[in-house]
């Protein structure tokens, strides 16, 4: 019994995790938060300076709605994921194309970042993420997507601490 434990818990460590992609309830990959904010006039000029880093996210088009204690910044971009795009050699960076808005609203802010493109090097759509196409292998898509999440992760992760800051 005890050599049975033994391996599957190696098996259970020794595997990846692949980090799922939530979706939407039209199918779409979509992330989705909702956060109270503590100050809506600070959380209103930090949601406005976020699109102004181009670190995270290489902001394309940025467009901004403001009403008093109101506001919705929306933006379309990309962010590089590293994947290989063969299922040899070696990883590279592949645009990955989104939108993300940020609405505050009665002391609230919510974000939403959707609409996933795979593109090419010169900034062209190849594909929707939530569609693999039939000639790119399932290891290169099931890392994409793997790696999409953990960038994507990061982004919102580093969204909120910046909403907090003073």
């Amino acid at each position: 019994m005890r050599p049975l434990i033994i391996i599957w818990i190696s098996m259970v460590l020794m595997s990846k995790a692949i980090g799922q992609i939530p979706r939407a309830n039209s199918g779409e990959f979509q992330y989705y938060g909702e956060v109270v904010a503590e100050n809506t006039t600070h959380s209103m000029e930090r949601a406005k300076s976020f699109f102004n880093q181009p670190f995270l996210v290489h902001w394309d088009t940025v467009a901004r709605r403001e009403q008093p204690a109101n506001l919705l910044v929306s933006g379309k971009g990309y962010i590089n994921v590293k994947a290989k795009l063969h299922g040899i050699g070696t990883p590279s960076l592949v645009p990955v194309g989104l939108h993300m808005s940020v609405e505050i609203v009665n002391g609230r802010y919510r974000y939403t970042i959707n609409h996933f493109e795979v593109m090419d090097k010169a900034g062209n759509p190849q594909y929707a993420l939530e569609e693999k196409p039939d000639t790119v292998k399932n290891l290169v898509y099931d890392q994409l997507l793997q790696q999409t999440h953990k960038r994507v992760s990061f982004v919102i992760g580093w969204f909120k601490k910046y909403m907090k800051e003073e």
